[in-house]
């Protein structure tokens, strides 16, 4: 596979892999920048899953840059048989490469001349966004550049654009959705004193995080079979990096002031994204998983948020919420 430093050219741009660390600074300002971002492809998330589940991957960075400025970064496992994106699904919803607005064409070029360099005969891009203008451009322009393109459904992340008023998102719901969740959020509020807080800064995450991976354990058996060891160790790490850096809110619902359901989100650039949930089994009758996500929803409403992404899975929920379905696809290149 190519070393770092290695370069390929094409209509004017450099691509070249780079050491993580050099490239973290100019790739987080991007990460700033591009509307294509999300919080699965901030260098930050790259240096966290490494640490967990990196030993047997062989990660490339690649660096896509035009007039030496950074347009593009294309995280890569690229061992000697195989080439795929970076990451796993189990614990990353989208794997997009983060790309500078408008140069997603650019992008995929740069990423097939890169192949050409490389002699890879194949490539996976798993966790594509269907709305994503990357996917677009790379199934346009493989078959121009040799490629045989297939594609496949992976998941539904379901998602949502948010009005401007909890009002106006109640008259949205379907009717039975609408009268369910107002009459679940009056039977909370009759036991007792509700209140939803969103915790955002490092030393208010930290003493709570137990708290909610307590919750998520004990609300749902496949969250408790899920939580192996190694991905506890990379929640805890991965929620006070994210709250450091200003993308991490830890909500909490609390009931008479004791908490009864848990959310971890992420937030950037106007998008809200529901990462990880749980709730006290011992308040099931009153919906707390279900509420907490709702009372989220309308927080980020109140503040001017312009999405509410549920990430992954088809959960009734997501649907009772509003969350209409976004496809998620794996793109297989050979030639």
């Amino acid at each position: 596979m190519t070393d770092d430093g290695d370069e390929s050219a094409g209509a004017g741009l450099q691509v070249a892999s780079e050491a993580l660390e050099a490239l973290a600074p100019e790739w987080a300002a991007l990460h700033r920048a591009a509307s294509s971002a999300t919080p699965f492809n901030h260098p930050a998330w790259f240096a966290v899953w490494l640490r967990h589940f990196g030993a047997d991957t062989a990660p490339v960075f690649l660096a896509v840059r035009y007039d030496e400025a950074l347009i593009g970064v294309i995280p890569l496992d690229a061992d000697a048989t195989a080439v795929r994106l970076l990451g796993d699904p189990d614990v990353c919803d989208y794997a997009s490469p983060l790309v500078a607005d408008d140069r997603e064409r650019d992008i995929a070029e740069a990423l097939l001349d890169w192949l050409d360099a490389d002699l890879t005969s194949e490539i996976v891009l798993w966790g594509q966004r269907a709305a994503d203008p990357f996917r677009t451009a790379i199934l346009e322009l493989s078959p121009l550049n040799g490629w045989a393109a297939t594609e496949e459904h992976e998941a539904v992340s379901p998602a949502m654009d948010l009005p401007s008023t909890w009002d106006g998102y109640l008259a949205g719901l379907g009717k039975h959705d609408r009268h369910e969740l107002r009459r679940k959020l009056r039977r909370l509020e009759a036991a007792g004193a509700v209140a939803y807080e969103r915790l955002a800064e490092p030393s208010a995450v930290a003493p709570r995080f137990d708290a909610f991976l307590a919750m998520m354990r004990t609300s749902r058996e496949d969250k408790d079979q899920f939580l192996t060891l190694v991905r506890e160790t990379f929640f805890r790490d991965l929620a006070v990096t994210y709250a450091d850096l200003g993308l991490m809110r830890l909500g909490v619902l609390s009931l008479d002031g004791a908490a009864i359901a848990m959310l971890f989100t992420f937030e950037h650039a106007g998008v809200l994204s529901l990462y990880n949930s749980g709730y006290d089994p011992a308040q099931v009758s009153l919906s707390p998983g279900l509420l907490s996500k709702a009372l989220a929803l309308r927080d980020a409403i109140d503040r001017g948020l312009k999405t509410y992404d549920f990430l992954r899975g088809d959960e009734d929920y997501k649907r009772h919420l509003g969350g209409a379905p976004r496809p998620v696809l794996t793109i297989t290149l050979r030639r």
